[in-house]
């Protein structure tokens, strides 16, 4: 089972994200260790966020938030950000990175 401090900090984010990006949230998926339980104690804290558009104003709010909550909550928490046309392209040639996220992804929102 995740640690709640863990599960706390990604609900915070994902809520933040959300209010964020508004109706231009697609999906939010946590991937990777901590997804599967596999953490190791320092860890970071993967999260997928597909977007309808992406340019540098989003890029630059979402770097901002996470860099606040990896200084603040003291973990590394990394942001994957595709807009959902690259996010279909990913999933049209199955690649590595889909499979992972499909597999053992769990979505936030």
């Amino acid at each position: 089972m995740m640690e709640i401090q863990h599960a706390n900090i990604i609900k915070d984010f994902a809520k933040e994200t959300k209010e964020i990006l508004q109706d231009n949230l697609v999906a939010e998926y946590l991937f990777g260790s901590c997804a599967r339980n596999e953490q190791p104690e320092l860890s970071d804290i993967d999260i997928l966020i597909i977007v309808k558009h992406f340019d540098s104003e989003i890029r630059g709010k979402l770097s901002d938030l996470s860099s606040e909550y990896s200084v603040e909550k003291n973990i590394l928490l990394s942001s994957v950000i595709k807009d959902i046309q690259i996010w279909e392209k990913n999933r049209k040639y199955n690649t590595l990175f889909y499979q992972e996220v499909t597999r053992d992804g769990i979505k936030l929102s």
